[in-house]
């Protein structure tokens, strides 16, 4: 597992249409956690597990605080914001080989896998951030 910067797909006519769809249908989804369950916590990390099938979605959620992704296997998955939120959804690349990759704190999103294979990853929470 390496660090390489996050790679993006441009997003088509039927990718977009396909992520307003699930916004339209997912717009009034309460906060929920960054992942499905949390491995370890202390008073500096928070370690969550995260595993989407292909369709499958995260609960819409906040990054109260910085975090490193360390993605282990998937091809596509989105990140999608509410339509309120100033920020753009995009389509990230899985390497074969995994990656690691650094989210700044802030974001508001789901994650929703688009792809063909089964997606998973570790999120390390840095608390103090």
């Amino acid at each position: 597992m390496r660090h390489t910067p996050p790679e993006f797909i441009e997003i088509d006519a039927a990718m977009r249409a396909r992520i307003e769809k699930f916004r339209d249908e997912h717009a009034n989804d309460p906060m929920g956690g960054v992942a499905d369950y949390v491995l370890y916590e202390d008073d500096d990390v928070r370690v969550w597990e995260m595993t989407l099938e292909p369709g499958q979605a995260t609960a819409l959620h906040r990054h109260d605080h910085e975090y490193i992704l360390v993605i282990d296997s998937g091809d596509l998955v989105a990140g999608i914001p509410p339509k309120d939120f100033p920020m753009d959804p995009f389509v990230g690349k899985v390497p074969a080989a995994g990656n690691t990759v650094r989210v700044p704190k802030g974001g508001v999103e789901w994650a929703l896998n688009v792809g063909q294979k089964r997606y998973h990853e570790i999120l390390i929470e840095l608390k103090k951030t």
